[in-house]
């Protein structure tokens, strides 16, 4: 079950992301909020902001970050298997 070295950037891209970038996310879209006044763009930061602090204090950060990589990289090639393709 070859994948493509693509996914495998993805996927790491992914994790690395959700364990040290979300909280960055959620200052940008404050600040993105204050230049603009658009209301969405709170409720992005909201949403944002949440999910980091939520993930952040979660005892199982590392294996939840693990496990979204791990599915970018094993549900398209299980997809494919299945399909036969």
């Amino acid at each position: 079950m070859p994948t493509s070295p693509w996914r495998w950037i993805i996927a790491i891209a992914a994790g690395l992301y959700l364990y040290f970038l979300l909280p960055a996310t959620a200052q940008m879209f404050y600040e993105l909020h204050h230049l603009t006044k658009i209301d969405a763009i709170y409720w992005g930061y909201s949403a944002f902001k949440a999910a980091g602090y939520y993930l952040g204090v979660y005892q199982h950060r590392l294996l939840v970050c693990v496990g979204v990589a791990a599915a970018i990289i094993l549900i398209p090639a299980l997809i494919k298997t299945i399909r036969g393709v």
